[in-house]
């Protein structure tokens, strides 16, 4: 394994949509929901090893405040920044709206130098069933911008590990698209369980309707 390239990974979003607690998951391994929302910068570093690679990413993640006040500081904090985390609430509409309006075309477009990953996060993931934001208007927005997409819930660790993983692959293959691929692999394994289901029919109705032949009469 080579020695690990710096990446300065940025997560953006309204206040309480949970990135503190996706950093503190990911580095840490740990979540506390009683924990208050950044009021400054804070950043926190990991090693991830990509064995398909023979690589090594020391992610150095970034947590920005989210208050408005904080807003115009925020832009010392993209300066060298190879991945965006555009981060929201599935449960509330207004951080995914404000996600769009605010967050991507305000700050990223305007502020963020280069061509850096970006990465759409729907975080609670553990509250999907009290979703807000439908996924096809997220994935409209996602594929308008050749993002990566991947729900999280800080709470319970879902889809962290994840987020990060697609982030290297899109590091070390910039030409892939990360929902395409996911795409035929999620259709390959639909269509692989269509044909297991199909191969355990007909094995069924072998069992159930075995040849038909000629009974051998008794003997007496």
């Amino acid at each position: 394994m080579s020695f690990p390239q710096d990446i300065k990974v940025v997560l953006l979003g309204e206040p309480g949509v949970g990135k503190t607690c996706i950093l503190t998951r990911f580095i840490l391994d740990e979540f506390n929901e009683n924990i208050l929302s950044s009021t400054s910068a804070q950043y926190l570093s990991k090693q991830v090893d990509f064995t398909d690679n023979n690589e090594s990413l020391l992610f150095q993640v970034w947590d920005t405040a989210g208050q408005e006040r904080f807003h115009s500081l925020a832009k010392l904090f993209y300066r060298n920044a190879k991945v965006i985390c555009l981060v929201y609430d599935i449960t509330c509409k207004t951080s995914f709206e404000k996600l769009k309006s605010y967050w991507y075309e305000n700050e990223v477009k305007k502020n963020v130098e280069g061509n850096p990953i970006i990465a759409v996060i729907g975080n609670k993931f553990d509250l999907y069933e009290s979703r807000k934001v439908k996924e096809e208007k997220v994935l409209e927005f996602v594929k308008s911008i050749n993002a990566i997409f991947q729900y999280t819930s800080a709470k319970n660790s879902s889809g962290i590990e994840e987020l990060f993983e697609k982030i290297g692959k899109k590091y070390f293959n910039p030409d892939i698209n990360i929902i395409d691929e996911e795409n035929k692999e999620r259709e390959l394994y639909e269509q692989k369980k269509r044909q297991k289901g199909q191969k355990n029919n007909d094995n069924k109705v072998k069992l159930e309707n075995p040849p038909s032949g000629k009974k051998k009469k008794k003997c007496c």
